[in-house]
């Protein structure tokens, strides 16, 4: 039996194709795609013919209050204690995404259970972290590794995309990004630097870890990214 490989835009072509066929020969079975898109056009790589058979259905992210009840809740089933900073800091690195926020809980508990501490401080949920990484979606730790290993000065570049990961809107523009240096970490980058090296980020062969919306705007291309970052590089992280 030979194993087929396949890239990530031939499955989502191929989902496209089953779709199609089914509709072709009006077939009562449906198909539910769940992925993280903002249209469902990017679950079907654009195919055309296919869009007038998807119904999409959009999610939005969880509020924050509702992602502090799943952290809280699941602590207290365990009778576990964690630092207000703590549960703040486990939501704000979530930014809506359920998954983040069971997965350092997750960590958090591991750690607190083995070392038989009912407090969950700043030292365990950074011990979390670390171990939260090495859970997390390859995809994502693959993107972020190939992007720093082709970098001349891959931390100054570390301290961007975590800075990055902090803008409160998907799009993002220099200007707020630079601002966001100085006020955050004191560091200063001149405008015409930092937009060198912003686009740097957008440039490959292979699927970038940012990518330009518009002009003067950048966006991460997976959405899922600033949380990760917020895991991966929380050494550079002067809160915690």
């Amino acid at each position: 039996m030979k194993l087929m490989l396949y890239s990530l835009t031939q499955i989502r072509k191929k989902i496209a194709e089953l779709i199609k066929l089914l509709s072709d020969h009006n077939s009562a079975f449906k198909l539910v795609v769940v992925g993280i898109a903002t249209t469902g056009e990017e679950l079907t790589a654009g195919h055309p013919s296919v869009e007038r058979c998807l119904k999409e259905v959009s999610l939005q992210r969880m509020c924050d209050e509702d992602l502090k009840k799943i952290v809280l809740n699941g602590m207290q089933s365990l009778s576990l204690r964690p630092d207000d900073d703590v549960v703040n800091k486990i939501v704000d690195i979530s930014a809506g995404f359920p998954h983040f926020t069971h997965l350092i809980s997750l960590k958090c508990g591991e750690a607190a259970l083995i070392n038989k501490n009912k407090h969950i401080t700043k030292d365990v949920l950074k011990s979390a972290l670390d171990e939260a990484v090495k859970d997390s979606e390859g995809a994502l730790q693959r993107m972020l590794e190939s992007t720093l290993r082709v970098l001349n000065t891959p931390q100054e570049y570390k301290l961007l995309l975590l800075t990055a990961s902090y803008c409160n809107t998907p799009e993002f523009r220099s200007a707020e990004l630079r601002d966001k240096l100085k006020s955050r970490f004191n560091v200063e980058v001149d405008s015409k630097s930092l937009s060198r090296r912003l686009t740097k980020l957008t440039q490959g062969d292979e699927i970038t870890i940012l990518y330009k919306p518009a002009r003067g705007c950048f966006q991460f291309t997976d959405p899922r990214m600033p949380s990760f970052l917020k895991m991966a590089l929380n050494s550079d992280d002067n809160e915690i």
